[in-house]
């Protein structure tokens, strides 16, 4: 029949439309969604793939196959070696600890998967499967996995900075993180700070800043205290205007404590939630879980320190949703394989 036929020859737009239309629809319906980082991804590849049928003329085609062959080498083979300096970066401006070294790690992650992955490929295959040749095949699938949900995440976490947001809120939830010497802000927690001010100060309404971080067992005082000190002292804010929310001790519980501080409060209840740029997208998860109508606002965050933090935050995801996570790489994994072997064999 002719339209299964006209389906067929413009399978590849179709595809594209339909994962743009149901990138479209996810955003407006829920922003604070991770599926929605890998509808983005689902999107440009399938953007790529039918750019690359739809061009006719050869070397339009050849031109479109370059472009995207070097965007490929980049993501294979220069990222890694990106996220090795970085890890070098943050040793020599942060010390060496786990969390610096986890950027050189993850490189050292993904080039094990690629490597197991062109063994495997560019080898002579032998007469009949091995327990070698299938692990070398699911290594390096998992790894593509896992470094292609990595960069959903990480594309995601940047473009929801730029989506449209209000600009009037009743209460500003500022995100706690460590203090130095037990009672002092660092210069991340410092930044959310600054953020949060800007936010409260711009604000059109009489507006709240809500301090959320509790006392660790190598701080003197709770975060929030330390954030409210830093607030009146820094930028002038009224005590009045700042409410301590000094119980929690992660993420989640930031988000569900200070949700409920602002219910109690009643009235309107427009809320702001300032973190890192990097952390922005975890606490609007979160908070979408928790069925907190509120704004993520990122604060500023030193370029260098970006690559460990979003694997940090990656992790944290990954935890978050290990089921469906683990599941998704399992299914994928052995698809791929079994693909793979019928292909060759």
């Amino acid at each position: 029949m002719p339209i299964f036929d006209f389906i067929r020859e413009n399978f590849n737009l179709f595809a594209f439309l339909i994962s743009a239309g149901a990138l479209v629809v996810s955003v407006i319906k829920e922003p604070r969604r991770f599926r929605n980082a890998m509808l983005l991804m689902l999107t440009l590849l399938t953007f790529c793939l039918w750019l690359l049928v739809a061009a006719k003329d050869p070397d339009t085609r050849s031109a479109i196959a370059m472009i995207l062959s070097a965007v490929v080498f980049f993501l294979v083979l220069i990222v890694p070696c990106l996220l090795i300096y970085d890890g070098f970066l943050m040793i020599k401006r942060e010390g060496f600890s786990l969390s610096s070294l986890l950027a050189a790690l993850f490189a050292v992650f993904i080039f094990s998967g690629e490597i197991a992955l062109l063994v495997f490929l560019y080898n002579d295959f032998p007469a009949h499967l091995t327990w070698v040749s299938v692990g070398l095949m699911l290594t390096g699938y998992s790894v593509f996995y896992i470094s292609f949900v990595f960069l959903a995440f990480m594309f995601y976490s940047t473009g929801i900075r730029w989506l449209p947001r209000r600009v009037d809120f009743d209460y500003v939830v500022v995100l706690g993180c460590g203090l130095i010497n037990g009672d002092q802000v660092s210069r991340l927690l410092g930044d959310r700070l600054d953020k949060a001010f800007k936010v409260y100060d711009r604000s059109m309404s009489a507006c709240k800043i809500i301090c959320s971080g509790g006392k660790g067992p190598d701080e003197n005082i709770s975060e929030a205290e330390a954030m409210k000190n830093y607030l009146i002292e820094t930028h002038g804010v009224s005590p009045k205007d700042i409410i301590l929310e000094d119980q929690s001790v992660n993420t989640m519980e930031n988000l569900r404590n200070s949700q409920e501080i602002i219910r109690k409060r009643g009235g309107r209840q427009f809320t702001a939630v300032v973190s890192s740029g990097y952390h922005i997208l975890r606490a609007n998860i979160y908070a979408s879980k928790l069925n907190f109508p509120e704004t993520g606002i990122g604060a500023h965050t030193a370029l260098y320190y970006w690559p460990s933090a979003m694997i940090r935050e990656y992790v944290a995801l990954i935890k978050y949703y290990w089921r469906p996570y683990f599941l998704t790489l399992i299914v994928i994994g052995v698809i791929l394989t079994l693909m793979t072997v019928a292909y060759h064999y």
